[in-house]
């Protein structure tokens, strides 16, 4: 018997979905993937419906039950997509040259702004999150994670830079990110208060928070 291949699945994953053994299939996945977050948006987790993301995705219920056991393990696969993406984001940006160049506060607002857009994105997601979470279901490890690995890239960044990090920085940074995460989860899901998710003015504030939360304010002059 053939064994699976873990790339066929978002993230390596294969407990929340089943194996697409051609790119036509894993097409449709993503395709299905797409349209939940979609309908997420329109209607929440409980009151979407699997025929409602079938449409969406322009395939049928019975696609959508071979790629997938339920509507909660198609959930969680889209988590494992989403993490996989922003994984993806979040190194694009620490790789970028500016961040070894730009003023630290520059660098922090653009991180804040960078953050705020690709969330933003993805609003309905965040909504279907919380609406697990109230019903006790494990759906924040995959944000803890995505956590750890923002705060390890801006510690790698800081080290490129030839700043050294003080005993203990590493749960500053984590908690920082959590904390900027917070905020913008916030704004999308009770709005705005007091700036909108895309007024500039928020990536100012939120990027002086991570400068002085994480004593760096020197380093930016």
């Amino acid at each position: 018997m053939a064994k699976d291949n873990p790339e066929d699945t978002p993230s390596g994953d294969p407990a929340w979905a089943l194996p697409a053994y051609q790119t036509r299939s894993r097409e449709q996945r993503d395709r299905l993937l797409k349209a939940g977050e979609r309908v997420f948006a329109e209607h929440g987790f409980w009151q979407a419906h699997v025929a409602d993301i079938a449409r969406r995705a322009g395939c049928s219920v019975g696609s959508f039950y071979r790629r997938f056991q339920d509507k909660e393990a198609f959930f969680f696969a889209l988590q494992s997509y989403m993490a996989e993406r922003s994984e993806e984001n979040i190194a694009t940006f620490f790789r970028d040259p500016a961040c070894e160049t730009d003023p630290l506060d520059v660098m922090f607002r653009r991180l804040v702004a960078n953050s705020a857009r690709s969330m933003g994105r993805i609003e309905g997601y965040f909504r279907a999150l919380f609406e697990l979470s109230l019903r006790g279901k494990g759906v924040w490890p995959s944000m803890r994670r995505l956590e750890i690995f923002e705060a390890e890239q801006l510690l790698s960044l800081l080290e490129r830079r030839g700043i050294e990090a003080e005993p203990g920085f590493d749960e500053r940074a984590q908690l920082a990110i959590r904390m900027v995460h917070g905020q913008i989860i916030t704004q999308l899901l009770h709005g705005p208060g007091p700036f909108e998710i895309t007024d500039p003015r928020l990536a100012d504030e939120l990027g002086l928070l991570l400068l002085r939360y994480l004593g760096l304010e020197k380093e930016s002059r």
